[in-house]
């Protein structure tokens, strides 16, 4: 198996197994509480951790499908040299960004003697230890890492940003003929 398919298939199950966990865990905490009268104490901590992890994860996906909103306008107005030019400068500044979130999200959890971790910091509700909550950042600063460098790749070599529009020209390019 492709490895491609395989992290694509961690980013979507992982990132909709979290929103649809946290989700349903937010209703069963409703129906215990409102119909039974039996509150559970951890469903509304917990079911926010889910969808937050969950949701930021479903970006680094958008990222590979192409999904994020944007304005493009002037973008479809500049000849093609300047839109390599600036989706290189756009994926290159991912590229940083991705780096911020990996290196500062390890050193504010774990390395800043102020961190999460070295202050043994827990949540009110649960008693969950805030590195854990917080070890999101560093793990999709790695993903968005991945991401953004492929697509800087792709655009340095004049290639579609996603290999799933790389297909759909190949598809229009057959039909044309």
């Amino acid at each position: 198996m492709n490895i491609n398919k395989v992290y694509r298939a961690v980013e979507d199950w992982t990132s909709g197994l979290l929103i649809v966990g946290g989700l349903s865990l937010m209703l069963f905490g409703v129906v215990m509480r409102y119909v039974f009268n039996k509150p559970l104490y951890f469903a509304d901590e917990l079911s926010v951790y889910l969808i937050i992890w969950g949701a930021l994860l479903g970006t680094v996906a958008a990222l590979r499908e192409n999904a994020h909103i944007r304005v493009d306008l002037v973008y479809r107005l500049l000849p093609d040299r300047w839109k390599w030019l600036l989706n290189a400068f756009a994926n290159l500044v991912g590229i940083l960004f991705s780096l911020f979130l990996l290196v500062y999200g390890i050193k504010g959890i774990f390395l800043d003697r102020h961190s999460v971790y070295q202050l043994n910091l827990s949540s009110i509700g649960m008693g969950i230890k805030l590195w854990k909550v917080y070890l999101i950042l560093p793990v999709i600063g790695l993903m968005f890492l991945v991401r953004f460098t492929a697509r800087f790749i792709r655009s340095v070599r004049g290639l579609p940003e996603t290999e799933d529009e790389a297909e759909h020209e190949g598809a229009e390019s057959e039909w044309r003929l």
